[in-house]
């Protein structure tokens, strides 16, 4: 399975944790590296040439560009290639030009780390400083330093250089708080200068220290990495609090019926419905989408349909936003397999099977028609439903419905962000991660068999919240995210003051 590079922030620990796994290793001496390089890079370029909405989109005129001046460069780079970093930061580099966080590169199996550091970590803070997170015994800083740069170079430019760079969107604050700590992790990229003398600052008075790289196994590093950043429980899961309130913690929407989240959420949902009454009777419900970056959006629009009803849904304005996708016989394939494995997985809901039907008819035609953007058509079954078909009208929740976001929700977590606030829910917590209007993304694998791409296949026009915008919670929660007691604590202070 690919490990994607930013699929690290779900665990904040940064893109060499990624690479821990008990397949293969590739065979790396053996390898010709700038042949490799090489044939991935144009791979990557032809795929987004011929599969990506982007060439074909009026509204996005420099992708084609974009796509053939980062090839120009990764065949560049490709000359002097003479190991798995170059590779890998190159192919990176790539993909991060787009600033598109569906657009995602990440390898198979494990990889050729050699890690250094140089004693300590440091992580971006809220206020968006970078502190000591992490640090060993010997360590020449204490713990909260403040980091103001080093040779010359001030922090934030110094961490934009030595990781934005190589995964974009380095403007979003989720994403400094998810990939920052890794600045202080050296994992050979040529393309970057590892820092030498750095200048801190604790109660206002300045310390210049000289760094003393050292080797580091990658398992204690990630163990570090992880220890740096918050780290809420993944769990899929509901239960009463002492209060009666109802926390339902949802940390994926993958529906892939193989997946822990695609095997654990129909059963939590189909609990809810048999308890609805009780449910919707609690003095407060909170969803708690920390860790949550995303999946498919009929999770979250069928958990609102239980606690809302679906009158509620039903009188949501429609029509605001528009889908088209890029018409490509790869694309029509993966969405069939997608379509296929949920349906044996028994994931799908009536409303994903009808759409499921509907997109790949609609391809299909379109590719047989020689189109390159088809436009999706409203479900009728949704919009033109009589009166009388209608469910009949059912409470909705008695009390407070919060939802608690982190720094890495995007995707569906913000689709479930987007309907959850028009029905009225809290939003609560950190501000979130953001994602452009490409959407829904099948798997590349690149020609080495070694990386791999997450390529986009549908593009929004229309939609309320613009490309790359986080949306900022109502309140904001200044403590340690991963707290999960303290988070109670807050919430139900957040319900007292309502009263």
């Amino acid at each position: 399975m690919l490990k994607r590079a930013l699929a690290a922030a779900t665990a904040a620990i940064s893109l060499m944790a990624m690479q821990v796994s008990t397949a293969p290793a590739p065979a790396a001496a053996a390898r010709d590296w700038s042949a490799t390089l090489r044939a991935d890079a144009q791979a990557l370029h032809d795929d987004l040439a011929a599969n990506h909405p982007g060439p074909v989109n009026p509204e996005d005129p420099g992708f084609a560009r974009r796509n053939d001046e980062q090839l120009r460069l990764a065949l560049r780079r490709a000359e002097t290639a003479h190991g798995f970093p170059a590779y890998f930061y190159t192919l990176s580099a790539y993909v991060a030009a787009f600033d598109d966080g569906h657009l995602e590169f990440g390898i198979y199996g494990t990889t050729p780390w050699d890690m250094h550091w140089p004693g300590f970590l440091t992580a971006y803070q809220a206020d968006g400083t970078q502190r000591v997170a992490n640090r060993a015994d010997d360590a020449p800083v204490p713990l909260g330093l403040r980091l103001l740069g080093c040779d010359g170079r001030p922090a934030d430019r110094l961490a934009e250089a030595n990781i934005g760079h190589f995964f974009g969107r380095w403007s979003l604050l989720s994403q400094r708080l998810t990939l920052g700590a890794g600045l202080f992790a050296d994992d050979g990229n040529p393309y970057v200068r590892r820092p030498e003398r750095c200048t801190f600052e604790m109660a206002g008075r300045r310390q210049e220290v000289t760094l003393r790289w050292q080797a580091i196994g990658l398992r204690d590093l990630i163990g570090r990495l992880q220890q740096a950043s918050a780290r809420p429980p993944r769990e899929i899961a509901a239960r009463t609090l002492a209060d009666g309130t109802r926390w339902i913690s949802i940390a994926s929407f993958n529906a892939d019926p193989r997946s822990p989240s695609g095997r654990a959420l129909p059963s939590l949902l189909a609990s809810l419905r048999a308890d609805r009454p009780a449910l919707v009777a609690a003095p407060a419900i909170v969803l708690d989408l920390r860790g949550n970056a995303g999946g498919s959006s009929d999770w979250s629009r069928q958990l609102a349909e239980i606690i809302w009803a679906r009158a509620a849904l039903d009188r949501l304005p429609h029509g605001g936003t528009k889908v088209d996708w890029r018409v490509s016989a790869a694309n029509l394939a993966s969405l069939r397999e997608n379509r296929d494995r949920q349906i044996a997985g028994g994931a799908l809901s009536p409303q994903m099977r009808r759409w499921f039907d509907r997109v790949t008819t609609g391809l299909a035609d379109a590719l047989a028609r020689g189109q390159t953007l088809w436009r999706e058509p409203e479900d009728q079954d949704e919009t033109a439903a009589q009166p009388r078909d209608r469910p009949p009208v059912e409470p909705g929740p008695s009390g407070p419905v919060f939802f608690v976001t982190d720094a890495v929700c995007a995707s569906a977590c913000l689709d479930a962000v987007d309907l959850w606030r028009a029905l009225g829910a809290v939003h609560v917590g950190q501000t979130t991660s953001a994602d452009t209007f490409y959407m829904d993304v099948r798997e590349l694998r690149l020609p080495s068999g070694l990386g791999g791409v997450s390529v986009p296949r549908k593009v929004y026009r229309g939609r309320a919240r613009g490309a790359n915008r986080p949306v900022v919670p109502v309140h904001a929660f200044a403590g340690d995210i991963g707290d999960t007691a303290a988070l109670e604590r807050w919430i139900a202070g957040l319900r007292e003051r309502r009263h």
